[in-house]
């Protein structure tokens, strides 16, 4: 029997936190498929003018689950952290995806050590990736590797690259990820190289909303969300490749930096609509 002093305790945390009765649903191995534009008008409309736009990112939404340490934790260990995470990205997302019409699945993560075969093909050694194949997530264990030194000790810095593939399966169940796709193959490389980083920097923007959304319960203060919005810089196209004019398809650390500062900034998630914004804003 709960206590006058437990009815209290549970009181404060639905008065002070959002979507507290979001029902938080189990990773789903066997989804529903994704939502696939008939035409190219209507791959449009999903790009441009998705209903998922008209949603907010509710604040705060609580999270009650502390980082890990990547270069310590057991690949089993990253594997179950990860997955438990997916639950406060579904609490702060899926209320926004139902919201707009769609349906919200919670994807599974499956973290690898090596090289891994998938319904997407080979997944590099050193990768994060979400599958619209089977709407999973991968990611390496060795992945903190390639991260540099001095954002080791970041706070939640690989649960952010982890909201970023979320970011991809939000954009997958709501039919923006095969529209894109689609649009990609009828384009000239470079265009269609924009429209890669345009989807990869919303992705950002929406991990972004994401880390602003939980930050008051996981206790991600001022200066980490500007050590993070530094973080992501380093995945630019420019600071991987050691080239500063390099013309990539996830865009240069300048313009993901950018976008995942919007989303910290920004409760709308038409905020991250990418696909309206000007081409010199997703280089």
């Amino acid at each position: 029997m709960l206590t006058d002093g437990d009815v209290s305790s549970d009181s404060r945390i639905q008065e002070h936190y959002n979507n507290e009765s979001y029902q938080i649903p189990q990773a789903d191995s066997r989804p529903p498929a994704l939502p696939s534009p008939a035409t190219y008008e209507q791959a449009k409309s999903f790009l441009v003018d998705n209903p998922i736009y008209d949603q907010q990112v509710l604040s705060p939404v609580r999270c009650d689950i502390n980082p890990i340490d990547l270069s310590r934790a057991s690949a089993r260990q990253i594997e179950q952290h990860l997955n438990d995470y997916t639950s406060c990205l579904m609490r702060v997302f899926g209320p926004a995806i139902e919201g707009a019409g769609f349906t919200a699945v919670r994807p599974p993560v499956t973290v690898y050590d090596g090289t891994i075969y998938t319904a997407c093909g080979e997944m590099p050694e050193y990768n994060a990736a979400y599958c619209a194949a089977d709407q999973q997530v991968y990611f390496a264990k060795r992945l903190a590797d390639i991260f540099p030194r001095e954002y080791l000790d970041v706070p939640f810095v690989a649960e952010s690259v982890l909201a970023h593939e979320f970011g991809h399966a939000i954009q997958g169940r709501t039919g923006i990820l095969i529209s894109e796709r689609a649009y990609e193959q009828q384009l000239s490389e470079l265009d269609a190289l924009e429209f890669s980083r345009r989807t990869e920097v919303q992705a950002d923007c929406w991990a972004g909303q994401f880390n602003s959304s939980v930050n008051d319960s996981i206790g991600i203060g001022a200066s980490d969300q500007r050590r993070l919005a530094s973080f992501f810089s380093t995945l630019g196209d420019d600071a991987l490749t050691g080239d500063p004019n390099a013309v990539g398809n996830h865009g240069r650390g300048e313009s993901r930096q950018r976008w995942y500062t919007t989303g910290t900034q920004e409760t709308s998630m038409g905020a991250c609509n990418t696909f309206v914004a000007p081409s010199n804003t997703v280089k």
